[in-house]
């Protein structure tokens, strides 16, 4: 671990602690993604509103939402590199899919 990176990490929680957001995120060298964010956020909304309009019989509006360019999967666009462009590429995940 680099020298000073345990201060540095407290001193940034203690400037995102106190509202201080950019501050922190400066100090981290973590450098905001807001449109990537957004992006991503608009596409999990557009899936849910997919799989809401199939789950209630209105199978040509999910189909409809579905075939839209902001639902359609993208090669280039995963978990990981979504994880990385929001400053958490270091983070292990793990995910599965639960059949209820």
């Amino acid at each position: 671990m680099k020298s000073g990176t345990i201060e540095r990490t407290f001193a940034a929680a203690a400037f995102a602690e106190a509202g201080e957001h950019e501050t922190a995120m400066k100090m981290m060298g973590i450098r905001p993604a807001y449109e990537k964010v957004r992006k991503f956020c608009d596409y999990m909304a557009n899936n849910f509103a997919a799989v809401g309009f199939a789950e209630a019989d209105c199978h040509d509006e999910a189909i409809r939402i579905a075939d839209s360019r902001e639902v359609s999967i993208r090669k280039r666009d995963s978990l990981d590199t979504f994880l990385e462009t929001v400053g958490l590429g270091q983070v292990r995940v793990c995910y599965g899919l639960a059949r209820v």
